[in-house]
């Protein structure tokens, strides 16, 4: 049984990464692979991913650096509630989407 039960961003990005890479992402967002691990999982929040905003733009900033082929950014969106209703993110994506910025 997989350690996952949940289909979200977090998760897709860590079936598809290897070990090290998500080892990298939890170093580079200043959290461990544990904590990534019950955050795909929707541990405790009905399969949804729900971090607080910080760590949201964390897993960002990291999963862009550490962006291939087929292992696509994360977007803080995905990952927060907070972000999710936030009105500046969504028009900061339109523009981002429509290649504005």
């Amino acid at each position: 049984m997989s350690i996952f039960r949940s289909k979200n961003a977090l998760r897709n990005w860590m079936l598809n990464a290897s070990t090290k890479e998500a080892i990298q992402l939890a170093n580079a967002a200043g959290t461990t692979l544990g904590t990534l691990q019950q955050i795909a999982g929707g541990y405790r929040t009905e399969g949804k991913a729900a971090t607080k905003p910080e760590l949201a733009a964390k897993l960002e900033a990291a999963s862009i650096v550490l962006t291939r082929k087929n292992l696509p950014p994360l977007r803080r969106e995905e990952l927060c509630p907070a972000c999710r209703r936030c009105d500046l993110a969504a028009t900061a994506r339109d523009l981002e989407d429509a290649d504005l910025v």
